[in-house]
């Protein structure tokens, strides 16, 4: 068996030269530029996905940072303290406002007496629909006819099955007044209390 031992012409060089360079060309397409094209396009997609989420948080903190100025605004409004007991009112002022929202929970704390002023406090949360609506819930609490002021709001947004929804909780204080005040059993505990403690102090300072 002979090997072929000629020589290879100029013209099967330039065939080779080209064959090699068109094998390298195409593994360099398969193996490197193809590989590295998909991984820019996945970081593109995936910076404009993290792109749309930091846009999202950011209309919501803006959403949220507007819902805590116009309560400021509405806190400056004048408001009616009446005497005491507004409880039934108030309840039926809450009932009235958070029936606006999907779901609502509802517990009143006791109540305090400093000065003439009385105060129930009173926790609640809620799920509403959208920001909006849950932002119309705490206007119109603190434009509530009784003077109420809202504070600790915890906001948060959840996907269910049938869409997304605004967690919410928080604090509210109703204020009344004891002047003119039909005194019950629970304000003139209230009114002993208060005495007693301005008694103690006045006797400490004394002494």
């Amino acid at each position: 068996m002979r090997l072929l031992t000629r020589d290879f012409t100029a013209v099967e060089k330039l065939i080779l030269l080209v064959l090699v360079l068109f094998l390298m060309g195409l593994g360099y397409y398969q193996f490197i530029d193809q590989p590295i094209r998909r991984g820019i396009e996945e970081a593109h997609a995936e910076r404009a996905a993290l792109q749309e989420d930091l846009d999202a948080i950011n209309i919501r903190i803006s959403d949220y940072k507007n819902m805590e100025e116009e309560l400021r605004e509405a806190r400056e409004l004048r408001q009616e303290m009446p005497s005491y007991n507004q409880s039934e009112q108030e309840l039926q002022i809450l009932n009235n406002i958070l029936t606006l929202s999907d779901q609502y929970a509802l517990a009143f704390d006791k109540i305090t007496l400093e000065g003439n002023q009385i105060r129930r406090g009173f926790q609640f949360s809620f799920t509403a629909p959208d920001f909006e609506t849950a932002k119309g819930i705490f206007t119109r609490l603190s434009g509530s006819r009784v003077r109420c002021l809202i504070g600790d709001i915890e906001c948060a947004g959840a996907d269910t099955e049938d869409g997304h929804v605004v967690n919410v909780r928080a604090n509210g204080t109703f204020y009344e007044t004891k002047v003119d005040a039909v005194v019950d059993a629970v304000l003139a505990e209230l009114i002993q209390q208060q005495q007693q403690e301005a008694a103690k102090a006045a006797s400490a300072a004394a002494g």
